[in-house]
């Protein structure tokens, strides 16, 4: 055991520099407790001096009483100089003392007891009681000091072992023994307390240098960066105000400390923003919950200037639950809050106008309807009609500076609306108006403004738009759902005009809503192969020789019965299925040509999402492969919507390098040019039935003209839409070389077409269609 106490005192010993200040620790401590310790231990000897030695012996009394107050003397005098600053006092000086008391007192103690023991038999008992009491108050009064302990245990232990070998008593060798466990028992006692205090004053030591340590962090902390550390009690006065948490409120130190929390805030202005307001009636249910809380950002004003804290705090509370106040640290994030929000704004932010782009136009929707109170929300979206033409034949610089030129125009008369750009050529309007004003009319504005043209990089441009609207709350309360309804009346204005503005009702929810089903049935038609050809002839104007036949989709449908493409072909083409439904139409086609009587082709419609898709060209030279079908037999029918982009003109070339030949359907309806022409690898052009319906003289003047120009750029000329016996004599002037219409024949389906083959057929071979020739 005194081994495990010796090595617990050498793992604790100091270094150098720290001996010191341990010798001072111990030295006060025994100091601070020896007059009461002392006065205690002379108490017990001046009983002994009055009440056991005899009268007579004056001078072991005189001795005494100077020895006790020399001791009392110096132990005043020890505790007086503990007072003294640390410069003032010598700790040697006080250890050198301690030690004149120990001995003095010990060998005061001895000389008694030897004294006593002697001539006084009969009182042995007491005296050693009282001995063996002195001798373990005094380890336990010294114990800080280890030295001092030890020189009080020895000084008793010897000497009353030397008095007892000076005496017969029969006791004493069993006191002797006693005596020995006795002092070593105090020896193992001193040495464990001496430890235990080392151990003690090393834990304060280490703990206090962390407490410094932490506290210099914390200075330079707060000294060395833009964060500052903030502590309130429970009324939500300031304990803790330091230099840089005055520096960054603008405040002095004392001005903080005579405010609350909430008053600071409230002369920073943190409710002059709504940001800020909001921030308060976070702080606010946080502290009445009691609740910690993290990197809460609020804006104040400091010195005039807008600047943004970050704040952070937990609640301090005591075990019974009684509150004690907060503790946090701030942060001024004012430059990265700053940046943060610039790259926000750039992410709301439509990088060619500046405008806000679809998400922000989505906040200001849901923030326009969240602040209504009375009247509507009004959403439009406006398309510019045929800008993609602008951007395929002009190009894209082009089509960039005609979209700056279009958003100048419309946040001019926007007023107080809010102009977004959704996408493309789309824009979006949000506009508040009270019960019964005029929405088309506030819409119509935007449509007016856009009839001058524009000029762009010398090019004069004719733009032209259409818009869509929903309101709220009469159309839908949801944000989304408001913007698909304006979609929804955008689309069906532009299939019924364009130019012009469309506002959305129930039945286009219903159409929405029948499309969607035509959708998924038109995936189930397409894999159970509900889908047949009908084929109309195509007929020379002079001789009526059947010349190929165009292969028209009907779809079966098993509840609505025979559909024509007009009733799915749009919903195929959203969709993407126009591409296997063109597939199927094309290998049936082809399929039922191989079959005709030789020279007669067939003719099959391409979408232009058919065009544009990467397998087109594939799928066009397998399916020759698998029919048979010769090339110069089949013929794609396109239009000029669907050769704009550069791969499907290159696949078209192809194509008429096979032998397949190209014809371009409704020419003299769309945007027609020379350009287009000499681009495309056309052998036909298909004159629209508009201008074959009405037989006027200025309609047919525009089929003598095309008829002109095919036969000019080495094309044959067709007409469509043939339904009377008097537009075939006017088409037949005009020279036209093809015609095509009910006239003729109305699309047959399979059975039709070999009774059709039959009536046609003539003793040479060919298949002559019987009408009136006309000179």
């Amino acid at each position: 055991m005194l081994s495990s106490v010796r090595q617990t005192s050498r793992r604790a010993a100091l270094p150098e520099s720290e001996r010191s200040d341990f010798f001072r620790r111990q030295v006060d401590e025994a100091v601070t407790v020896a007059p009461l310790a002392n006065f205690a231990i002379m108490a017990g000897i001046s009983s002994v001096l009055v009440f056991v030695i005899p009268p007579e012996q004056h001078l072991i009394r005189w001795v005494g009483a100077v020895a006790i107050l020399l001791v009392f003397l110096n132990s005043t005098h020890a505790w007086v100089s503990l007072r003294q600053k640390r410069a003032q006092r010598s700790v040697r000086r006080d250890y050198i003392g301690l030690m004149f008391e120990v001995v003095v007192l010990g060998v005061l103690d001895v000389v008694l007891f030897a004294l006593l023991f002697s001539e006084t038999a009969t009182d042995d008992v007491i005296l050693i009681a009282t001995m063996a009491g002195l001798m373990g108050a005094g380890t336990i009064n010294f114990y800080t000091l280890r030295s001092a302990s030890l020189t009080w245990i020895y000084i008793h232990g010897v000497g009353l072992f030397i008095i007892f070998l000076f005496h017969t008593k029969p006791y004493l060798p069993v006191l002797m023994l006693q005596l020995v466990i006795y002092t070593f028992a105090l020896t193992i006692g001193a040495l464990y307390l001496s430890a235990s205090f080392k151990r003690r004053w090393l834990a304060e030591m280490q703990a206090e240098s962390e407490r410094q340590t932490v506290a210099l962090l914390l200075d330079g902390f707060e000294g060395g960066s833009r964060d500052w550390l903030w502590e309130v009690d429970a009324a939500g006065r300031f304990t803790h105000t330091s230099p840089r948490f005055a520096e960054v409120t603008g405040l002095a130190v004392g001005e903080l400390q005579d405010r609350t929390f909430d008053q600071m805030l409230d002369q920073l202005a943190i409710t002059s923003s709504a940001e800020g307001r909001k921030a308060v009636d976070l702080l606010v249910d946080k502290f009445e919950r009691r609740v910690p809380f993290g990197d809460l950002v609020v804006s104040v004003r400091v010195d005039g200037v807008c600047r943004w804290w970050s704040l952070s705090a937990k609640p301090r509370i005591r075990e019974d639950g009684e509150m004690l106040g907060w503790r946090g640290v701030g942060s001024d994030i004012t430059e990265w809050y700053v940046r943060e929000q610039d790259i926000l704004r750039q992410a709301e932010t439509d990088a060619l106008t500046g405008l806000p782009n679809r998400r922000a136009f989505g906040q200001a929707l849901e923030q326009a309807i969240a602040d209504r109170d009375e009247g509507q929300v009004h959403v439009a979206i406006l398309d510019l009609d045929n800008f993609k033409s602008v951007n395929d034949t002009l190009g894209h610089p082009v089509g960039d500076g005609l979209l700056l030129a279009v958003t100048e125009r419309l946040c001019a008369v926007a007023d107080s609306d809010v102009c977004a750009r959704m996408g493309g050529d789309e824009f979006g309007f949000i506009a508040r108006m009270p019960e019964g004003q005029s929405e088309r009319g506030a819409f119509e504005r935007y449509l007016d403004v856009l009839h001058d043209p524009f000029f762009v990089d010398g090019n004069r441009i004719e733009v032209r738009a259409t818009i869509g609207f929903a309101t709220n709350p009469n159309d839908s309360a949801d944000v989304d759902e408001l913007v698909m309804l304006a979609d929804l009346a955008l689309y069906e204005a532009k299939s019924t005009g364009r130019n012009r503005v469309g506002r959305f009702s129930p039945a286009l929810r219903a159409r929405a809503s029948e499309r969607a089903t035509a959708q998924q049935e038109l995936a189930r038609g397409i894999a159970a192969d509900q889908f047949e050809l009908h084929y109309q002839p195509q007929v020379d104007a002079v001789t009526g020789r059947v010349v190929a036949f165009e292969a028209l989709i009907r779809w079966n449908h098993p509840v609505r019965g025979q559909l024509g493409p007009r009733q799915f072909i749009g919903v195929a083409e959203e969709t993407g299925m126009i591409i296997p439904l063109g597939a199927r139409a094309l290998a049936l086609a082809c399929t039922a040509a191989a079959n005709w009587p030789d020279g007669i082709a067939v003719t099959v419609n391409v979408s232009s999402v058919q065009l544009v898709s990467t397998g087109f060209l594939a799928t066009v030279v397998d399916v020759l492969r698998t029919t048979g079908l010769e090339p110069h037999l089949l013929q794609v029918e396109i239009t000029e919507t669907g050769v704009v982009d550069d791969r499907a003109v290159a696949d078209l070339h192809r194509l008429r390098e096979l032998g397949v030949t190209v014809a371009l359907d409704d020419f003299g309806t769309g945007y027609s040019s020379f350009a287009t022409l000499q681009r495309l690898p056309i052998d036909v052009l298909k004159i629209d039935r508009v201008f074959i319906v009405d037989c006027a003289d200025q309609p047919m003047a525009v089929v003598q003209s095309v008829v002109e120009l095919a036969g000019t750029l080495g094309m044959k000329s067709l007409a469509e839409g043939v339904e009377t016996a008097v537009q075939l004599r006017r088409v037949q002037a005009a020279r036209c070389q093809l015609v095509q219409g009910f006239y003729i024949s109305k699309p047959l389906d399979a059975a039709n077409l070999e009774e059709y083959f039959a009536a046609t057929k003539t003793e040479s071979g060919s298949h002559i269609h019987p009408f009136v020739r006309f000179p």
